[in-house]
């Protein structure tokens, strides 16, 4: 009996033991699945970023041709407009520039409010930049031409920057001329190329081997005769509207010859300008009327010399600053 027993008993001892032994690992392996943590990587890459902003001539005008552009304006106030070139900048004017904002991403620059503060209006010698100088009030969208602006090109420095996104601010972009498409202004709007006219040059056009200024006088001109252009600006010192020695200024300006009026007495012929090898040169009247036809016909829209050959023309010119 004690045999028998201490048999029974030993093979429930071992089953024990044996399940005991297996059962363990069972439990290990499946508290690990279940209380496995999140690792923390202590470094990071570098930030995401987008694209410079950029500034075109308005939200509806995007093409690349409009790309480091502005819309111009210009409020002349009560100045009487004739001529194109009454339509240039002149001294009185007020100037405003306005844009959009372009950005790939989809930044913004609200009502142009963080650009606007980098607009620094500059005044340069001419369209490559030369010689610039600041003027008006860094962050105003609108300049007043001042008198010291005269013969000078009217420009400005501007930031496209934005209020979202990174990078918000692109590189300065320098306009130096807003009268043209080439100077970030444009060519099809209402403001002629040029710089801010000088309505303080005199013009003088007198017969050679006199002084004596023919223009606003009713003194008949000549045939085979020589007529001179002369430009000058009072200067600091001289008698004011009466020109002084040191004051012509004719080298710094183009000019072209122009014929006013119409032909008499048959009137078959139409003023206008003169073909362009007479540009910065004295006019020759010649002696016959088909010498005056051949010598000044040829401009596109320029003058038509009828069978009265240029008599009962008038002189003038055009003139602008080189």
């Amino acid at each position: 009996m004690q045999a028998t027993v201490k048999r029974r008993l030993t093979k429930v001892a071992l089953a024990l033991v044996v399940a005991g032994y297996c059962a363990a690992p069972a439990v290990a392996a499946n508290g690990n699945l279940k209380s496995g943590q999140w690792q923390i990587v202590s470094e990071q890459t570098g930030t995401i970023q987008g694209t410079v902003p950029w500034i075109t001539r308005a939200a509806d005008k995007t093409a690349d041709t409009d790309k480091d552009h502005v819309t111009v304006t210009i409020d002349r106030g009560d100045r009487k407009i004739v001529t194109e070139g009454d339509k240039q900048f002149h001294v009185g004017d007020k100037v405003t520039v306005n844009w959009a904002i372009g950005d790939t991403e989809g930044d913004l620059d609200t009502d142009n409010a963080a650009t606007k503060l980098t607009v620094q209006w500059m005044r340069y010698s001419d369209q490559n930049g030369s010689n610039p100088e600041e003027i008006g009030t860094k962050g105003s969208d609108t300049y007043e031409i001042q008198a010291g602006d005269a013969d000078h090109y009217i420009g400005i420095k501007i930031t496209p920057t934005t209020t979202t996104g990174d990078p918000a601010v692109a590189a300065e972009l320098l306009l130096k001329d807003l009268s043209t498409d080439a100077g970030g202004g444009a060519d099809g709007d209402d403001i002629p190329e040029g710089p801010v006219v000088d309505e303080n040059v005199h013009v003088v056009i007198y017969e050679s081997g006199s002084t004596t200024n023919l223009l606003g006088t009713s003194t008949p001109l000549k045939t085979n005769t020589t007529y001179k252009v002369l430009l000058w600006k009072d200067k600091e010192g001289g008698t004011a509207g009466k020109y002084d020695t040191g004051e012509e200024v004719t080298s710094q300006y183009d000019y072209r010859w122009k014929f006013v009026g119409t032909s008499k007495i048959a009137g078959t012929g139409t003023g206008g300008i003169v073909n362009e090898s007479w540009n910065d040169k004295d006019l020759v009247i010649p002696v016959t009327n088909a010498e005056a036809k051949t010598a000044f016909e040829g401009a596109e829209g320029g003058v038509t010399v009828g069978s009265d050959g240029v008599q009962g023309f008038g002189l003038s010119i055009n003139y602008r600053r080189k």
